[in-house]
């Protein structure tokens, strides 16, 4: 092991030695809240966005230089390019001079590897694509060669499900034995690119004593970076000791809470991140010493509104009409509901201590929509169309009702977190009959419909013929429509947003909208968004600037193949957790999620009941869809033990805490059953209750480094603060295995805590 520097600008600039952050200065909110977010660098040249970390870049004085990368300030439109050197290193940091202050950028080099796909069939073909995840399910056409057809590009390390389109058709490829269940009843070939991380650098905290700490670290190292909040720390509190590193915590009187952050590496690559945090000048080892908006403590609930608790009778009002069947009509649940089920202490009782409400704008009174088989229109009952963006929907009550609501979540030490829809909004709201130019049309040029065009035309298209897609390529909207979003944090005391059809809306709403965030909110707010695609896309939205993190969409497939279906290797999941751990890091604020309003239920996939490759909509509609195989509650369990194991904040959908039956939208929208439960529904209650309340008071599943291990069919993840550890072991074998002394059955799961 060589040891060097702790900062990497001691290598490339003599500074004076500073002192730790005076805490005063950046209460001027001249630099962004909360700990930067890395900066994941291209092959040549990335744009730093710096408004992302600076939040008034106009009173930027400068950058510091290095060897390792040259830098280009652009100070007409916010961006500072950076065009690495053959010399940057794993991690490089970016200091930025500021209003007589300076702060620190993580950048991280990088990984990506040059791949050809090809393709060399037997029988000649006049035309091949490809179809994958990297070009988010969009076919590319591929190049021929002398000997077949090829598409180059570059990868970071992960997994890619692809297939050739050969002359029209699908067809897996011949040359890679590698394939994976699409979860529609067939298969993808699987590329995998990996790194040699078992080579590179691994943190984990050791002991602590009263103001210091310690870190081990395993395999050799070149260099750790050690962050306090968001600057390098400080040299003088640190010491190196063959391969571990003593932190001392200098006096802290500002701030209950900060930070420690480390990265460490050496020439196979970056370790692990590892998040500290500390009140004063001591460690915080009890998750109860946590504040109620820490984003990391967050076990998050999410209900339909309309479909949970009926809490005032007075404001029920279903649509009217023939042409509506009552499954998608109004069913009478409210915010007074959901009030009632906090002050009767369902939540509390279960352990939930976030709650993410389905959006309750003001929706059309009438329906729209159409269903052939069997023939229905359908109602806003989801809160999904919204006809007003800053009013409440009678029928699902009024702003005094959210005030109390939110009283009475607080009191409880649960934060309240509004799903809120800025992509588009319905036909009849006031905005498009006034400003029909502020949205997209809903042709394409050549005439065709631009509906549902969900990766093609991604930032144009409208989900419905009567749901208009705001034009946010135009900054005056993003500006007024942003204002709409900020009337709820200003008016009311939420604790964050899930923002519906995130990846259909430019980069610059977002931006825009975090901007006033911090400038204007004087609390902390969560932001996370709902994008399907490639992690590549999904963590594009995902920084300082934009938002806290997305749902995990990727990771829930996985785990919904692995636990739902026998034969399901547990290697897919495994190296999708690793996959995750490498894109959104080892702390990072991604939801984890047991299902939601668009997904079949799980236990429905795992009893049977649902199959993979039939029409999950239609599936509702024709059958009544239970739980016929009662082993599936196990298998539920399961899936909410793996969330709660993970780093991300995991989010039940209501219902699964006892295993609620349905296919997909809108079967999978059943009213909530709170009373009349079978015994398999209260034993899976009792155990994901006991579940929940392990992840909340461990720091070990909160804070913890993460270790995945995947071999022979078992997979093991080990989480670890201090003295707290905590083991889950999956079994996906059909007998029983050992691990240390214990016995896991054939296709369990056990924790060792």
């Amino acid at each position: 092991m060589k040891k060097i520097s702790l900062s990497l600008f001691f290598i490339f600039l003599i500074l004076s030695c500073q002192k730790p952050v005076d805490k005063k200065i950046t209460r001027k909110q001249k630099l962004s809240k909360g700990l930067y977010t890395p900066v994941f660098m291209n092959r040549d040249t990335t744009d730093v966005i710096l408004s992302d970390y600076i939040l008034y870049p106009a009173e930027i004085d400068s950058f510091a230089t290095s060897s390792h990368y040259r830098i280009l300030w652009q100070k007409a439109n916010d961006t500072l390019k950076i065009v690495p050197a053959q010399t940057f290193k794993p991690v490089e940091n970016l200091r930025i001079y500021a209003g007589g202050q300076f702060t620190d950028v993580p950048l991280f080099r990088n990984t990506q590897q040059k791949v050809v796909f090809k393709y060399e069939g037997q029988s000649p073909a006049n035309d091949v694509k490809l179809l994958s995840q990297i070009t988010n399910w969009q076919p590319v056409p591929m190049t021929k060669t002398a000997t077949g057809w090829e598409y180059a590009t570059y990868l970071d390390p992960g997994n890619y499900q692809y297939i050739f389109i050969i002359d029209g058709k699908e067809v897996l490829d011949p040359a890679n034995p590698v394939k994976v269940s699409n979860g529609m009843g067939g298969f993808n070939s699987l590329l995998k690119i990996s790194l040699p991380i078992s080579k590179a650098p691994f943190l984990q905290t050791d002991t602590f004593q009263t103001g210091s700490f310690d870190v081990k670290v395993n395999n050799e190292f070149d260099n750790v970076i050690v962050y306090w909040q968001n600057r390098l720390f400080d040299n003088e509190y640190v010491r190196i000791s063959k391969q571990k590193i003593h932190i001392k915590i200098p006096e802290n009187q500002q701030d209950s809470l900060s930070f420690f952050r480390l990265y460490a590496y050496n020439k196979y690559g970056r370790s692990n991140d590892l998040l500290v945090p500390v009140s004063g000048s001591n460690v915080i080892t009890k998750a109860g010493d946590l504040p109620r908006q820490d984003f990391h403590k967050q076990i998050m609930y999410f209900l339909m509104v309309d479909r949970f608790k009926n809490g005032d009778i007075t404001n029920d009002r279903p649509v009217q009409s023939d042409s509506v069947l009552p499954k998608v009509n109004f069913k009478g649940g409210d915010i007074q509901g959901v009030a009632l089920a906090i002050e009767q202490g369902y939540f509390k009782d279960l352990g939930i201590n976030a709650l993410w409400l389905s959006p309750i704008l003001k929706n059309p009174e009438k329906a729209y929509g159409f269903w052939p088989k069997p023939p229905t229109k359908f109602t806003g009952y989801h809160g999904y169309w919204p006809v007003s963006n800053i009013k409440i929907d009678d029928r699902f009550g009024n702003e005094q009702a959210l005030k109390k609501l939110l009283e009475k979540a607080h009191k409880q030490d649960i934060n309240v977190i509004l799903d809120y829809v800025a992509n588009h909004v319905h036909k009849e709201h006031p905005l498009y009959q006034k400003y029909p130019d502020w949205f997209t049309s809903m042709y394409l040029p050549d005439g065709t419909l631009n509906i549902e065009k969900w990766d093609s035309h991604r930032l144009t298209t409208w989900f419905d013929t009567f749901l208009p897609t705001i034009d946010f390529s135009r900054h005056d909207v993003v500006e007024k429509m942003t204002d709409s979003a900020m009337y709820w944090l200003k008016n009311f005391d939420i604790d964050g947003f899930r923002h519906d059809a995130t990846k259909h809306i430019q980069l610059d709403y977002w931006r825009t909208l975090t901007h006033k965030i911090k400038t204007q909110i004087d609390r902390p707010v969560y932001q996370i968004g709902e994008t399907y695609g490639s992690p590549q896309l999904i963590r594009s939205y995902i920084n300082s600037g934009m938002l806290n993190g997305q749902f995990n969409f990727n990771l829930y497939d996985a785990a919904v193949a692995v636990f739902a279906i026998k034969d399901e290797p547990v290697e897919r999941l495994s190296n999708a957790l690793q996959e995750a751990l490498f894109y959104y890091g080892y702390h990072n604020l991604m939801g984890n999620i047991s299902g939601n309003q668009d997904r079949v239920r799980f236990i429905c996939y795992a009893s049977g009941d649902v199959r993979f490759d039939e029409d999950s909509k239609q599936a509702g509609w024709d059958r009544n869809i239970t739980v016929s195989d009662t082993a599936a509650y196990h298998k539920l369990e399961t899936l909410q033990a793996f969330n709660m194991m993970i780093p991300g904040v995991p989010c039940i959908y209501y219902g699964d805490e006892y295993g609620m039956p349905g296919a997909n939208d809108p079967d999978n929208r059943r009213m909530m059953q709170f009373t009349g439960l079978n015994k398999h529904e209260k034993n899976l209650k009792q155990q994901v209750k006991k579940l929940i309340n392990l992840r909340k008071n461990s720091m070990a599943l909160l804070y913890g480094s993460t270790n995945v291990i995947e071999n022979n069919n078992v997979m093991i993840i080990k989480r670890r603060y201090f003295k707290d550890s905590v083991i889950a072991v999956f079994n996906k074998n059909d007998k029983p295995v050992n691990y240390h002394g214990q016995t896991i059955k054939a296709f369990d799961y056990k924790i060792i805590h």
